[in-house]
């Protein structure tokens, strides 16, 4: 497990140093709108990392063979590691660091519901429902589910590239 785990804790460092940048920067507080649109950047670096680690794990397989299906189990195994890990690291950033990050996110959400048309008091019932949604609590189940849904997505990709069928013995037996 040593690889996957290193592999998982990399990806889960990588999201907790990119949002803690987003944070100091003020692109998850004042200029959330803006910052929202960052994560995307996150994307080619989360393809290079399961690359890496899949990469890694077939060469530490005799012959060096990795079917798809391989692949996949084990980029779903470091998905749903780094989707736990990342979820502690969401519960303390949301309880610790960030405090007021659901204000922020509702300050956006507000403007939208206004635009759509709701009245103050939707408005009101509406803010309670997203709040209990946006707790610490809460938004780590959501990380960690979302963390290994999009692993997993992106595993489904990176596998089909790295696979490798073990090669031919004599005889017409495969290893």
């Amino acid at each position: 497990m040593g690889t996957k785990f290193t592999y998982a804790l990399i990806l889960t460092a990588i999201g907790a140093a990119f949002r803690l940048l987003l944070f100091f920067t003020g692109f998850e507080t004042e200029k959330l709108a803006t910052g929202q649109y960052f994560q995307w950047a996150l994307l080619p670096v989360v393809f290079v990392v399961y690359w890496l680690a899949l990469k890694a794990v077939r060469e530490e397989r005799p012959h060096q063979a990795l079917s798809y299906g391989q692949g996949v189990g084990t980029g779903a195994v470091i998905s749903l590691m780094s989707g736990a890990m990342s979820a502690v690291y969401t519960f303390i950033h949301l309880k610790f660091i960030n405090t007021s990050f659901v204000d922020y996110q509702l300050e956006i959400i507000r403007a939208q519901w206004a635009k759509s048309g709701m009245s103050d008091t939707q408005m009101e019932q509406a803010e309670k429902f997203t709040r209990m949604l946006m707790s610490p609590g809460i938004s780590s189940g959501i990380a960690l589910f979302l963390g290994f849904l999009f692993g997993l997505i992106v595993v489904l990709i990176v596998a089909a590239f790295v696979k490798r069928a073990a090669p031919a013995v004599p005889g017409g037996v495969t290893a």
